[in-house]
């Protein structure tokens, strides 16, 4: 069997595979992939990805991940139109409309808001 070393210099550039994961684990142990979210187009290609709650291990919930065209996350937004990850955000009209497509409620103005609630008074009890 050839080494993945190997197998990578007898290849041309334009005929190399799109490698995304490589895993090793000893051969008594099991290793388990994550993949995260589904691509979508929104204002231009792949500008959303929608995550399903497995990565929480089913106790998030599904949500959006909305990038501007410079890849740089703008928000991310649950199905029911809350916010997540901590972020708010004005979703574009676009992008509001592909989700909506695929069953998320967004407010009528697509701004969707974190709100942080302050925690109450903390104690240091020494004994």
């Amino acid at each position: 069997m050839k080494s993945l070393k190997q197998y990578l210099s007898e290849m041309t550039y334009n005929r190399l595979p799109l490698l995304t994961a490589f895993v090793l684990v000893p051969p008594d142990q099991i290793a388990m992939l994550l993949v995260e979210g589904k691509w979508v187009k929104g204002r231009f290609d792949n500008s959303i990805r929608i995550d399903q709650p497995t990565h929480m291990q089913g106790n998030g919930k599904t949500h959006a991940h909305l990038f501007a065209r410079n890849g740089d996350q703008y928000g991310v937004v649950n199905l029911d139109g809350t916010a997540s990850h901590g972020m708010k955000c004005r979703i574009h009209p676009d992008d509001a409309a592909a989700l909506v497509k695929r069953n998320f409620k967004l407010p009528l103005d697509n701004i969707v808001e974190w709100v942080a609630v302050k925690s109450g008074p903390q104690f240091l009890i020494e004994g």
